[in-house]
């Protein structure tokens, strides 16, 4: 079982580490004073012995309190330290009772010291351990130190003080252990989801922090599978939210299920569920995302005999960090852009996310233009700052040109053209104001006229940019219509660049299928039969067919 959850926050334990070595440090003092007793009476009235001895002893018992200082702070083999200090512990105290008198000594009681502070801190067992240590050193003093002749009086009377030893052991390891379950239990009240029995969404943020920061020092990958379930809102109105949520508490048994002991899943809000993967790399992470995938596909549900064509599925995104992700969040960022790829593209999907930009990276041979391409992607980037509409719009617009262009079996140096004109088309809107990007209502007079820039703005920038020159034309002419009505040229048919024909489609497409504050999102038949009507008038009727057909392959 992945256990990450500590039975008391991480400050806490650590304040409480720091006042039990206190404890001990102070146990070692109480021990050094039979010792030093012990030199002030053998050595008395010879004051160079004394001093010696006492400096000695001094010198020792500093040399062990740093030695412990140096186990305290030692993080690797950790319970080896443990262990010697208890060993280092022992023998200073048996030494100490030892030189007080060994069997007649009255310092026994020292023992309590490690008891006490050893149960509290490593619970019931280790403090039975400590006691039996003590009574067996004790008991070994009294048999074969002392006076066996007659009747052992030290043996009787410390009889009561191995009682003692066993049952305070036992009384503090009992509520020690009370202690900790009901901590266990608080925390699990705050980290566990009331209904899935996942992990909770302000867990899942206090995990991902921590294993995004361990994988960046330990340079090891970190993967994030975010699911949704598809057609959820449907079962919840056919069989009511006592079945919903009936269904979704099963669900997160399947990812339970499924998962390996190391990862984590959690219940991210609604019907959407995050599993966090440690030390995974994509490959791996598509895979499980696959299988869990498939696990809630193929799993038996109550009334999935019902649900006709509207099956109970998961789409999922997944991402991966790498050394040049900055932030946790981004982990989250990447991962609901592919999950939203995978629901609007074609449910019961795994996607995973992959930058635009390290797309063209990967493909683009001309490293002399990815330096020149630098520059752009921070424009990208402040134009999502401005307006997040845009910047998705932008990656959509990209992943279905890629789409079209596979299917029209377009030649490598078109698609490459086409890739990156849906790239950079809007890239004109960096000096489109704020206000006129986020509005909620329809465009003034002045708005639309500002934002009919846009295209030309695009141009201007990119042909100013060596090895462009190809893409500028796309850019410029990707809002003319087949009639002749568009802008900024008012070009018409064949005057318009082929592939600027293929991104009007496209980029009309997305805007149609998309909510705006201003205008209803069409599903993807409705928007098909918009573009069926405007076949010849606003898009070129053989490239709005090869659209259609290339989605419809999806």
């Amino acid at each position: 079982m992945w256990n990450i959850i500590p039975s008391l926050s991480s400050r806490k334990r650590e304040q409480i580490r720091i006042m039990f070595f206190t404890v001990k440090i102070l146990a070692l003092f109480f021990s050094a004073i039979p010792i030093l007793e012990y030199f002030n009476k053998k050595y008395q009235g010879y004051d160079i012995y004394n001093i010696y001895y006492i400096g000695m002893t001094f010198i020792i018992f500093s040399i062990i309190m740093l030695f412990l200082m140096f186990i305290f702070n030692k993080k690797k083999h950790e319970k080896e330290y443990y262990i010697l200090e208890i060993i280092i512990f022992t023998i200073v105290f048996i030494f100490s009772i030892y030189i007080s008198g060994a069997n007649v000594s009255e310092n026994k009681y020292i023992f309590l010291f490690l008891i006490i502070s050893y149960t509290i801190e490593h619970g019931m067992k280790i403090g039975i351990i400590m006691a039996a240590i003590s009574t067996g050193v004790i008991a070994f003093m009294d048999l074969f130190l002392g006076d066996n002749t007659g009747v052992n009086i030290q043996f009787e009377n410390d009889l009561a003080l191995f009682a003692m030893f066993f049952l305070v052991a036992w009384t503090i390891g009992y509520y020690s252990k009370l202690e900790q379950r009901h901590i266990r239990e608080l925390t699990n009240f705050a980290n566990i989801d009331g209904l899935t029995g996942a992990y909770n969404h302000r867990y899942f943020y206090e995990v991902l922090e921590k294993l995004f920061e361990k994988s960046r020092i330990d340079e090891t990958p970190l993967s994030l599978v975010m699911l949704d379930l598809d057609n959820f809102k449907t079962y919840n109105d056919v069989y009511g939210h006592a079945q919903g949520d009936a269904f979704l508490k099963e669900i997160a048994g399947v990812l339970k299920e499924t998962i390996r002991e190391t990862d984590l899943h959690c219940r991210y809000g609604g019907d959407e569920f995050c599993v966090i993967l440690p030390d995974t790399d994509k490959e791996e992470a598509c895979k499980m995302a696959d299988r869990l995938r498939e696990a809630i596909c193929n799993y038996d549900y109550h009334g999935k005999e019902n649900m006709n064509n509207q099956m109970m599925t998961a789409s999922i995104g997944v991402s991966t960090s790498s050394m040049q992700m900055e932030r946790h969040m981004s982990l989250i960022e990447n991962a609901d852009m592919a999950l939203y790829r995978a629901k609007f593209l074609r449910r019961n999907k795994v996607e995973v996310y992959s930058s635009i930009f390290d797309h063209i990276m990967e493909k683009e041979p001309n490293e002399d233009l990815l330096e020149e391409m630098k520059p752009l992607k921070t424009l990208m980037t402040v134009i999502n700052s401005r307006d997040t509409y845009t910047f998705n719009h932008v990656e959509r617009v990209f992943h279905y040109s890629r789409i079209v262009a596979d299917h029209m079996k377009l030649s490598p140096e078109d698609k490459r053209s086409l890739l990156f004109g849906a790239y950079l088309h809007d890239l004109g809107k960096i000096n489109t104001s704020k206000e006129t990007l986020i509005t909620n209502q329809r465009l003034t007079d002045a708005q639309w006229e500002e934002l009919k820039k846009h295209p030309q703005d695009s141009a201007d920038i990119l042909s100013q940019i060596r090895g462009f020159e190809k893409i500028v034309p796309i850019v410029l002419q990707h809002h003319e219509k087949y009639d002749g009505t568009g802008y900024p040229k008012g070009l018409k048919g064949e005057e318009i660049h082929p592939l600027a024909r293929i991104l009007t489609i496209v980029d009309s497409f997305d805007a149609m299928t998309n909510q705006r504050p201003y205008q209803k999102a069409k599903t993807f038949q409705e928007a098909f039969e918009e573009i069926k009507r405007c076949k010849g008038t606003h898009f070129d009727p053989y490239m709005a067919d090869q659209f259609m057909e290339a989605l419809k392959e999806m």
